[in-house]
């Protein structure tokens, strides 16, 4: 099962700080990635609140962790995903729900995770309004997949799946309406749909914040 190496590398604790900084600011008019379905038809049974996990595992590479969910489930069999679902009852709160949800698919102990921070909300054309949570995962800790619900746990590269170039953008409709998905490939594993937005939509926050860093420490200099 994976598992990453004990301590943190240089390269490391420059990326948790990165994200760190990103999610803590709060962005004008942020809104959800593109593909999600915007305002719901007539009619249609209001969305089902859900929180996900972004789960990052460190070490001297950080990567993410994806599952592959069986395709005995009644959601989304077969695809890749990040460990989560809906939010029930006896949750605390979405973020509470994703923790939880990656304990029972992954086998991750909520105290080995550190959130991060949320992303905005997610909604899906399949009628679920996620919560993404970017959870920092303590080095050494081990994950195991629920065979019920994950075929297999697998990690790629943080570096790979947080660069622009890696993804395609496509245009598909779906009941009737035109929608912008993205997708990205690592090996033979297809990251698409919901999974592949919200992680492009964390590429977009990391991407925004850093402009603007960039940008007051030039507007600065200029002042000296």
């Amino acid at each position: 099962m994976p598992e990453q190496p004990g301590g943190e590398g240089a390269d490391s604790n420059l990326w948790r700080r990165r994200l760190t900084r990103a999610l803590a600011e709060s962005l004008p008019a942020e809104q959800a990635p593109p593909g999600t379905s915007g305002t719901r038809r007539p009619r249609q049974p209001p969305p089902r609140r859900a929180g996900v996990l972004i789960p990052i595992a460190g070490g001297n590479e950080p990567s993410i962790y994806f599952t592959q969910r069986s395709n005995a489930l009644r959601h989304h069999p077969g695809q890749i995903s990040f460990p989560g679902g809906s939010v029930e009852d006896f949750d605390a709160s979405t973020e509470a729900a994703a923790l939880r949800e990656a304990h029972e698919e992954i086998g991750l102990d909520p105290d080995s995770v550190e959130i991060l921070g949320r992303l905005p909300q997610y909604r899906t054309v399949t009628g679920f309004d996620i919560s993404p949570y970017v959870g920092w995962i303590a080095p050494g800790t081990t994950v195991t997949p629920d065979q019920s619900e994950v075929v297999r746990i697998f990690s790629v590269p943080l570096e790979f799946a947080l660069d622009h170039r890696q993804f395609s953008r496509h245009e598909l409709e779906y009941d009737g309406r035109q929608l912008t998905v993205y997708s990205i490939d690592y090996d033979d594993n297809h990251i698409w749909g919901a999974t592949a937005g919200m992680l492009y939509g964390l590429l977009k926050r990391l991407a925004i914040t850093e402009r603007r860093e960039m940008g007051s420490l030039k507007g600065n200099t200029g002042n000296t």
